[in-house]
């Protein structure tokens, strides 16, 4: 907490001084920002050998820390009654090694009350905290479903650090609060990791020196400004390295414990060790499943029947809901009906009209080039009559005009007749 306080600091000063170097930039103030920066620069400086100094004693401090409980480590596994199999040498080597240890645990209890003190008990003697915990009865969110202590199921489920001297002495002892069931166990050398995070910060410091060295010497204040954006993004970058390292110190420094308990009945051990001693015959097998399967069958529907108990008001509440909502569609689509019938009685309205009109019209237009034949009929007979009339006059003013030269002719004749009579007498 304190390094990244230090770091919070040491950030903060190079943002004022950057804020100090924009805030003026006439020539006549350039001097005395300039000295300003520089005493920024100084105080950055100062911090960061503040912050590498207090890491130093934090790195004495966690020495002098493992040496205390190495000192100790024998003694108090010995009145507690652990032994453990770690030795100093290894021990030394495992810290030389940065060996990050990890154990999943799960035990069954009779007593869980019990048990569950117990842990509480090891892990304050082997200077542990926990990290996590997770505890459970075995009901649901809302604690209807199982109501008697014979019925509920406990589970305890936590992530415990303890310091690594005390690593295998802890996992022995908490596994004897129980019954063990299981145990898996795994180590993480961070060594690798480590040595280049250390590798790496040594090259931000010594680029962190080189950019401050420069950042006093030069005078040019835009060049000072860009130096001090990269002060300022080499210093998160080492504040973010010696994070990374500080958690991996406490990885190796605090081994991971996760310890699961599980209450179980005097009954539930004695049938499994009779189902242990049982013949594993296929009949066997077979009443086993169908005793399962009609047992599960038998909660389901109990689980059904406790839901709609317990949940009443909420289905009655869902049902008047889907009950409003279907007579709300089921009146809709009556109303859709209505109108769809409304609709089509008046499209076919509509339709018989326009066949009715067109038919009128077609009648009428019938009716009309009928008339318009007839006179035309009539005009081509009166035309025809009118001609035949004509050529009957024609005809007869011809008949009369041969009539008439046939009297010539005869008069003429009888004239010529009477004439020659005349010369004969």
């Amino acid at each position: 907490m304190k390094k990244k306080i230090v770091s919070i600091l040491m950030a903060c000063m190079i943002a004022s001084a950057w804020l100090a170097g924009c805030s003026k930039s006439s020539s006549s103030d350039a001097k005395m920002k300039r000295s300003t920066n520089n005493n920024v620069a100084a105080e950055t400086t100062a911090a960061y050998a503040a912050e590498a100094s207090a890491e130093a004693y934090y790195d004495d401090y966690d020495s002098l820390d493992m040496s205390y409980e190495g000192a100790d480590y024998e003694k108090e596994a010995a009145n507690n009654g652990g032994g453990s199999s770690q030795s100093p040498d290894v021990k030394a080597d495992a810290a030389k090694e940065m060996l990050v240890f990890r154990c999943n645990i799960a035990i069954d209890t009779l007593d869980f009350e019990q048990s569950l003190t117990a842990l509480k008990t090891k892990i304050e003697e082997y200077h542990g905290f926990v990290e996590r915990e997770n505890q459970s009865d075995g009901n649901n969110t809302n604690g209807r479903y199982v109501l008697e202590e014979k019925d509920k199921d406990y589970y305890y489920t936590a992530t415990i650090r303890i310091p690594s001297a005390y690593y295998e002495s802890f996992v022995s002892a908490a596994s004897g609060i129980g019954t063990l069931r299981s145990k898996n166990s795994s180590v993480d050398n961070v060594a690798t990791r480590y040595g280049t995070l250390q590798n790496e910060l040594e090259i931000y410091e010594a680029e962190y020196d080189r950019y401050l060295k420069q950042y006093e010497e030069t005078e040019d204040e835009s060049i000072a400004l860009q130096i001090q954006y990269e002060l300022r993004e080499l210093a998160i970058t080492i504040s973010d390295i010696k994070t990374e390292m500080s958690m991996l110190e406490s990885d190796v420094a605090y081994s991971y414990i996760t310890i699961t308990i599980h209450k179980v009945s005097e009954k539930e051990i004695k049938k499994v060790e009779e189902e242990v001693k049982e013949e594993d015959s296929f009949g066997t097998k077979l009443s086993k499943t169908a005793n399962e399967s009609w047992e599960g069958f038998l909660g389901f529907l109990q689980g059904i029947v406790l839901f709609f108990v317990a949940n009443w008001w909420i289905l009655l509440i869902l049902i008047l809901i889907f009950g409003a909502i279907f007579f709300s569609i089921r009146r809709a689509i009556k109303n859709a009906k209505k109108k769809a019938e409304a609709r089509r009685q008046e499209l076919e309205a509509q339709q018989f009209e326009r066949m009715k009109s067109y038919q009128m019209a077609k009648e009428q237009s019938q009716a009309e080039a009928q008339a318009r034949q007839a006179a035309n009929q009539a005009q081509i007979q009166a035309r025809i009559a009118s001609q035949r009339a004509a050529e009957q006059e024609k005809a007869a003013q011809e008949k009369a005009e041969k009539a008439k030269d046939e009297q010539e002719k005869a008069g003429k004749e009888e004239e010529k007749d009477s004439g020659n009579e005349t010369k004969e007498e």
